[in-house]
């Protein structure tokens, strides 16, 4: 018995046409398939497809169009007989829902940009309102990172911080005077700064004439200045003397004038940091004496 083959047109794989005449332009594009493929052809399917548009494309094949050379000789023969028949057929609607979603996750993402800038340029503001001189960001115009180019702080002026490190003027302040390659940086920009260290710096920086830093040593005596728990107190028979009342003292008025901290409330008031009350006032110990407190300096030094 002789066997008879029929063969059938499958749907193409992924298509999701929007259109009737999806089954008859892909049969006849079948048809004129048929053959090897000639360079007029290619020609006239890239100028089709070219003419029409990607969505056109996208359209007539009811999937994704990656261009002429990416489909197969049918798809770009079905470009050629919808383009024939003056056909005008509508996106496949799952593709119409994916850009509708890519287009909200692209509003969504530069929503999210703007609000992450204004938020980074409120934070510099913080940070540079609080400098001692004025501040401006600039570009590094030779290196160009996956974020973009990474943006420093610069000073007009030579500044310090910590107890001697040195920010030359016109350089960012995470550089080294001595510093063999210096940054390339550009004019200043209106963004806030990403430089890590830069920022780290903006908060020690003082003017070159302004005093270093509180060691850890003065910070614990201007936190105790600060309290209000030193103070000149003058024994009846002795010489004035600062003493921290919230210590006892070891062998003197059986310990009830506190541990003497002359020399050191000395030092923190030769640096502007404290001052003596003019006024006196009573100690927890039932004593009077002249109250010590933090200049405006000096709070400013205990905050840093």
């Amino acid at each position: 018995m002789r066997r008879r083959a029929v063969t059938g047109l499958l749907p193409e794989l992924g298509a999701e046409p929007a259109y009737p005449e999806f089954e008859e332009v892909r049969e006849q594009a079948r048809r004129s398939g048929r053959g090897p493929l000639g360079m007029d052809t290619i020609g006239r399917m890239e100028e089709v497809a070219a003419r029409r548009g990607g969505d056109w494309c996208t359209a007539v094949l009811g999937r994704g169009f990656p261009g002429i050379r990416h489909v197969s000789t049918v798809d770009g023969w079905m470009l050629i007989v919808a383009d024939e028949r003056g056909l005008e057929p509508p996106l496949p609607p799952r593709i119409v829902k994916e850009r509708q979603a890519a287009e909200e996750r692209r509003v969504g993402r530069e929503r999210a940009a703007v609000a992450e800038l204004n938020m980074a340029k409120e934070a510099w503001r913080q940070l540079a309102v609080k400098a001692p001189v004025p501040l401006t960001v600039h570009e590094n115009t030779r290196h160009t990172g996956a974020d973009g180019a990474l943006r420093h702080i610069v000073a007009a002026v030579d500044l310090l911080s910590g107890r001697s490190r040195r920010h030359t003027a016109d350089m960012g302040l995470c550089e080294t005077p001595e510093r063999s390659n210096p940054l390339h940086l550009g004019g200043a920009v209106d963004l806030p700064p990403t430089c890590g260290r830069c920022q780290e710096f903006v908060a020690k920086v003082r003017t070159l004439d302004a005093p270093a830093p509180p060691t850890a040593v003065e910070a614990r005596l201007l936190k105790l200045i600060d309290s209000g728990v030193v103070l000149t107190l003058r024994p009846a028979r002795g010489q004035p003397t600062i003493r921290d009342t919230s210590r006892r003292s070891h062998g003197v008025a059986w310990g009830h004038l506190g541990r003497k901290v002359d020399t050191a409330v000395t030092k923190l008031q030769a640096k502007g940091w404290a001052q003596e009350d003019e006024k006196p006032s009573k100690t927890d110990t039932g004593q009077y004496g002249h109250r010590w407190w933090l200049t405006d300096a000096g709070t400013a030094a205990l905050e840093a």
